[in-house]
């Protein structure tokens, strides 16, 4: 599209582990004619007992007990498909065929589908509020509840499905640090003043950036257009300071390129 061409993005997301290094958003705004910076501020890791396998093995060797389980990010689907593959001896099935899976959102549910995992995942917001909208998970009551995730992150997901009734365990797969391999990228295209837009896709991405920039390029960082696939991140980034911030209706990479068309053709 023409109301892209030369715009210049910033995109922070960290690259996944499963090693498909382009990322959907990515090739579509490159598509379009725009220029992406792609400088990720956050690392992925897998945890040193993800290699023990005593947690994970405990949670696959019961897996069918349970009634349904999450997988919270592309991330974890990864970790989990790759122990099973390192393990295929013992775990030559794959998953258990009985519980119910879900998906937090698109991306994490293609995942498990190249995997053979049919998930449910929400139409429009990808989040825990999305996935807590389903309708086959309102009334939970006296099921078991699985959930794949990283280390820390948001506990509303566990918090309402326990208060809704359910027995959640929680396998942590991964985790997330900053990143300052790029901190220097980062702050030599803030000062240029070439960039566009800065797309963000949560808090602590964020977070990350804005602990990495200080003094009159925080003053220029904070002023310029911040694209989030939320409200909740709009929120939180307007308490931060920024003054510039579009919300996109969800994190699909359909949905945040409408927004930055939308607001490219607004701009001109």
């Amino acid at each position: 599209m023409e109301n892209l061409n030369k715009l210049q993005a910033l995109i922070l997301r960290p690259i996944q582990p499963d090693g498909h290094n382009k990322d959907s958003l990515l090739s579509q705004i490159t598509l379009e004619g725009a220029v992406s910076h792609h400088y990720p501020v956050m690392k992925i890791t897998p945890l040193a007992s993800l290699f023990k396998g005593d947690l994970i093995s405990r949670h696959l060797l019961n897996i069918s007990m349970y009634d349904r389980v999450i997988f919270i990010s592309r991330a974890a689907v990864f970790y989990v498909f790759d122990w099973l593959k390192r393990n295929a001896i013992d775990y030559s099935g794959g998953l258990a065929t009985g519980p119910r899976y879900y998906a937090i959102g698109k991306s994490t549910a293609t995942a498990l589908k190249l995997c053979s995992v049919n998930a449910e995942f929400p139409n429009r917001e990808f989040s825990s509020e999305g996935l807590l909208a389903l309708p086959s998970l309102q009334r939970p009551s006296d099921e078991k509840i699985l959930i794949f995730s990283g280390v820390g992150g948001r506990k509303l997901l566990s918090d309402q499905l326990y208060n809704r009734g359910a027995t959640v365990n929680q396998c942590e797969l991964y985790c997330r640090s900053a990143s300052q391999d790029f901190s220097k990228e980062i702050n030599t295209l803030i000062y240029s003043d070439q960039l566009d837009v800065i797309i963000i896709h949560s808090g602590e991405l964020l977070d990350n950036l804005v602990s990495q920039v200080s003094g009159e390029g925080l003053y220029k960082l904070m002023r310029l257009p911040l694209l989030v696939p939320s409200q909740r991140i709009a929120l939180l980034a307007n308490k931060m300071g920024f003054k510039n911030i579009v919300c996109s209706p969800s994190a699909a990479a359909e949905d945040m390129i409408s927004a930055l068309r939308e607001w490219s053709n607004n701009r001109c």
